[in-house]
């Protein structure tokens, strides 16, 4: 494990990636089925999982991916997308994630456990090692602060770039990539003391 700061070739790549998002979206303002259809296959899946994290409800994180693709097509026309593609999608989940936490919130008077995500279930004859390395690396993930966590997530699991990330979450690129560090130092810290636990010197 190793910090990745951005590069010149990130940075091209995301402009590259900004540029094609770009021209879907001006095919899709005119009414391009087939654009739609090739945006929605991109980026749903991930979207998904984005909402999922933040909402721990897989039904309502369905709903409300399904919900922006809904506005995107009906609004196409006369809906302003200033920020990259990507980003107003992970921004608009994000947002409407929040909404619904809060009107969650509402609704009940006491806490209650949040509906957990379906997660895959591995083998019974799976390597003992190997579910002790993804539950040590899932448990350090969690015990990060919580900017910190949400930046890694975003950056490990979502692929975004620090520019996106730096949108999604109006922050500097700099804090992005100074979160990013303190996460990668913590998590190889702790994996570190993990597999001295299992591996003899």
């Amino acid at each position: 494990m190793h910090i990745n700061p951005d590069s010149s070739t990130e940075q091209t790549n995301l402009s590259e990636q900004t540029q094609s998002d770009l021209e879907l979206w001006q095919r899709i303002r005119l009414g391009d089925v087939i654009a739609f259809s090739s945006l929605f296959k991109s980026y749903y899946i991930r979207l998904y999982h984005f909402a999922g994290r933040l909402v721990r409800d897989v039904q309502a994180a369905e709903n409300i991916v399904q919900d922006l693709f809904g506005v995107l097509w009906t609004e196409r026309e006369t809906l302003q997308i200033r920020s990259s593609l990507k980003s107003y999608l992970y921004a608009s989940v994000k947002n409407r994630s929040l909404n619904y936490l809060r009107r969650q919130q509402r609704l009940v008077s006491h806490e209650e456990e949040p509906v957990q995500m379906k997660t895959y279930i591995p083998d019974p004859e799976e390597d003992y090692l190997q579910k002790e390395w993804e539950t040590a690396v899932h448990q350090a993930i969690n015990q990060l602060p919580e900017r910190c966590r949400e930046i890694y997530l975003m950056k490990r699991y979502d692929n975004l770039k620090y520019q996106e990330i730096a949108e999604i979450l109006n922050i500097s690129v700099n804090t992005v990539k100074t979160q990013m560090k303190r996460a990668l130092q913590t998590l190889c810290k702790q994996l570190a003391q993990f597999i001295t636990m299992f591996v003899p010197l």
